[in-house]
C-alpha cells in the first residue's frame, strides 16, 4: 500500500509541475502572437512600407 501511495504522489507532482509550466508558457505564447499581429497590422496599414 505504501508503494501505491508513493506512486500516486509522484504522478500528482508530475501533473502539477506540467500544469504550472504550461500556465507560465501560455503568457509568453500569447504575447508573441499579439506582437506578430501588431507588426502585421502596422505593416498593412502603413502606406509607406506596404506589404513586405
Amino acid at each position: 500500500m505504501n508503494k501505491k501511495a508513493q506512486s500516486i504522489l509522484d504522478y500528482a507532482t508530475l501533473i502539477a509541475v506540467i500544469s504550472v509550466s504550461l500556465a507560465i508558457m501560455s503568457g509568453y505564447v500569447l504575447r508573441s502572437i499579439n506582437a506578430k499581429v501588431y507588426h502585421i497590422k502596422s505593416d498593412l496599414s502603413s502606406p509607406v512600407n506596404g506589404i513586405r
